[in-house]
């Protein structure tokens, strides 16, 4: 059981490793992704160096890395809360520290917000108007826009009242906060919100 579950938090990161983006970008479009635009390899990224094809592709095989790993723990370890959100994890570090990008990745942003559709989707909600309120005020005030990363944890606990979805959440925040320090922020370099930066 443990072999299994180490084997799949491996594979799991792997999948999760995988860069769409830097991929689709210098599959269709021959350029070098880490050195375009913000040099961020996710989506925002893409969509602008590569296109929408490139963005599409990108936005999929981001989804999958929510997908897969939940699918691997239900199917293989069916009604194991703990391990579901082990591998989802796992796959969320994979995204933003890559192996084959030596330890480059993405902000996880959108593994993440698939992760939540699927497995609490009242709290995705309420994060979500709690995100779209905050970015309304924060123009392009940085730390403002980090304030919601805050809210993962405590807003897992009141939906689904479980301390290890709530470790979870805690870490995801960890994990955003180091991705959304250590980045550039697309949005604001490609101007999508407007305003003076303030950080």
């Amino acid at each position: 059981m443990l072999i299994e579950i180490i084997f799949f938090s491996l594979l799991s990161y792997l999948y999760g490793a995988l860069p769409y983006a830097y991929l689709a970008t210098y599959l269709i479009k021959r350029k070098n992704l880490g050195e375009e635009g913000t040099g961020n390899i996710g989506v925002t990224n893409a969509f602008k160096v590569g296109g929408t094809a490139v963005g599409i592709i990108t936005v999929l095989g981001e989804i999958s890395k929510a997908f897969v790993p939940i699918f691997i723990a239900h199917r293989l370890f069916p009604g194991n809360l703990n391990l579901t959100l082990l591998f989802v994890y796992c796959a969320l570090i994979g995204t933003s520290f890559s192996i084959f990008l030596k330890g480059k990745g993405s902000k996880a942003t959108t593994v993440g917000l698939w992760s939540m559709l699927i497995l609490s989707p009242y709290a995705l909600l309420t994060l979500l108007l709690l995100g779209g309120f905050t970015l309304k005020i924060a123009g392009n005030n940085v730390l403002i826009k980090k304030i919601p990363f805050l809210f993962i944890p405590l807003v897992i606990f009141l939906f689904e009242q479980n301390l290890i979805f709530t470790l979870f959440g805690f870490l995801t925040t960890i994990l955003f906060f180091l991705n959304s320090f250590k980045r550039k922020d697309d949005f604001i370099h490609y101007g999508i919100f407007k305003g003076k930066l303030s950080d």
